[in-house]
């Protein structure tokens, strides 16, 4: 599991992508706000399952292994619950502001292929 930072430029790139791949939804009057709206999606929903070991890290009020076990609940459960969003979103729901709901669940994703893949090595890196 990475650390803070990597977290946050994964969200950023995930920001760059969802701005290149929806580049037509950005278009037209609200543009400027319409792309600050992404970044803060991409950037919440980058760090939103590691929110248990947020609480841990600037309170320590728990042992860390027990907010280690919250912390892997939310990843069993937010996985198949981004997985599902993703489908109802591409396939029955028709919304305003589905590109930006699209990269949120995708940052979900990557956050928690990252938390498997890459090793722990602190909080920040």
């Amino acid at each position: 599991m990475p650390g803070g930072l990597v977290h946050l430029a994964a969200g950023t790139a995930m920001f760059v992508i969802g701005r290149y791949y929806y580049k037509d939804y950005f278009k037209g009057v609200n543009k400027t706000k319409e792309s600050i709206l992404l970044l803060i999606v991409c950037l919440f929903f980058s760090i939103l399952p590691d929110f248990f070991l947020i609480i841990y890290y600037t309170t320590h009020v728990l042992p860390f292994e027990v907010f280690l076990a919250y912390h892997d609940l939310v990843l069993l459960i937010s996985g198949p619950i981004a997985i599902i969003t993703l489908l109802i979103l591409k396939y029955w729901i028709n919304i305003k502001r589905k590109p930006l709901l699209i990269m949120g669940m995708w940052c979900i994703l990557l956050h928690i292929t990252m938390d498997l893949l890459i090793p722990e090595t602190g909080i920040w890196i």
